[in-house]
């Protein structure tokens, strides 16, 4: 359930459903979503616990959280990281070690046209590095901005 691929015949502006049956509201998580649904891949929208962390999406198996950011203030991007990475891994538990997979964190640029790229890759970088410095950061991350696609790690 609330599975979607690139041959589900979805219909644009349709609504889709998580995998307990709700319907997706977050924007950034859609967005996310359709860049890989586009690409053939299976996605799945993942379903939200309260007080449980999980990651918005997976991707053909790969736990993916989305986070749609607005500041260039690198503490709180990499606070933004952490949390990501900690969704990621929020059901780890359910699962035998040996089948743990690598995540990914996409930071989906929400930032205002008054800053630059530049400006917003570089604070996207200083706040990963933190992170990543702290071992924060155990999977890939990916920074969005403007149809482009950047690897940070």
């Amino acid at each position: 359930m609330g599975g979607y691929g690139g041959a589900s015949g979805r219909i644009k502006d349709k609504c889709y459903y998580d995998t307990g049956g709700h319907k997706v509201k977050d924007k950034n998580a859609i967005e996310v979503a359709e860049h890989y649904i586009e690409e053939g891949k299976y996605v799945a929208f993942l379903q939200e616990k309260n007080g449980q962390p999980i990651a918005d999406l997976s991707v053909e198996g790969q736990h993916i959280e989305v986070k749609g950011l607005s500041s260039v203030n690198p503490d709180n991007i990499e606070k933004k990281i952490r949390h990501a990475f900690e969704q990621i891994h929020g059901d780890d538990y359910r699962y035998p070690t040996e089948t743990h997979r690598e995540g990914k964190v996409v930071i989906l640029s929400r930032h205002s046209k008054d800053y630059s790229e530049s400006e917003v890759y570089d604070a996207i970088k200083k706040g990963f590095l933190s992170a990543e410095h702290k071992g924060f950061v155990t999977g890939k991350l990916e920074l969005w901005i403007n149809d482009k696609i950047y690897k940070l790690n």
